[in-house]
């Protein structure tokens, strides 16, 4: 058993969501203006160090905000999880700094599930928990929630080109399968396509090496 209940952990999200507002609304517009200059910059090195940074300050910022921060004092694991997301940070950062990969928006099931994830990580999420009954405070918001974290980040990488690793994919797919874990203890089923995305964008990401 887990040692707090949904009630409590969406109440940690509301204490987040007040600490640290509007950042929510700066971390969405900024999403919004790299998807667009992926767009106008298709593969360009400087789209691919500026995505790369964002994702790693989208991962840090979670990691210490909400895991470290605020999660710790419920949950005994959260330090670990917090040290788990600081790694992808870490790796981002790297990326950012070999300006690799690079990011185009491409046609194909790739592209296409990329960009379906990144709108539902950024809009879909929070409106699935507000559907269920969560207030505005206390909804999941990029990247307050790091399964909203997690869904920008596999979209962005289902349109990564160039250099992509298996690497990239190792922290975002096991932390896809422990939120599936901690779904199914909560009780939370609207948390049931984190894993699944996991897993369907490492099989994607595969297909296309293969290719």
């Amino acid at each position: 058993m887990l040692p707090y209940s949904p009630e409590i952990l969406f109440a940690i999200y509301a204490q987040f969501n007040q600490a640290v507002w509007p950042a929510q609304l700066i971390f969405n517009a900024l999403l919004l203006g790299l998807i667009f200059l992926i767009a106008k910059r298709s593969g360009s090195a400087t789209a691919a160090r500026i995505v790369n940074g964002f994702l790693a300050l989208a991962w840090a910022w979670t990691g210490i905000g909400f895991h470290l921060a605020h999660f710790a004092p419920f949950n005994f694991a959260a330090p670990y999880y917090g040290a788990l997301f600081l790694v992808q940070a870490a790796l981002f950062a790297v990326a950012a700094l070999k300006a690799s990969p690079r990011y185009r928006l491409a046609r194909g099931l790739p592209g296409v599930i990329g960009v379906g994830l990144l709108g539902y990580g950024l809009f879909g999420y929070p409106l699935v928990d507000a559907a269920l009954g969560q207030t505005w405070q206390s909804l999941r918001y990029f990247p307050m929630a790091p399964g909203a974290t997690l869904l920008v980040s596999l979209g962005g990488l289902l349109l990564a080109t160039g250099r992509v690793t298996y690497l990239l994919f190792a922290v975002p797919v096991l932390w896809s399968l422990i939120a599936g874990v901690l779904a199914w203890w909560l009780g939370l089923v609207q948390d049931a396509v984190l894993p699944v995305a996991g897993l369907m964008c490492l099989a994607l990401f595969a297909w296309r090496r293969d290719r």
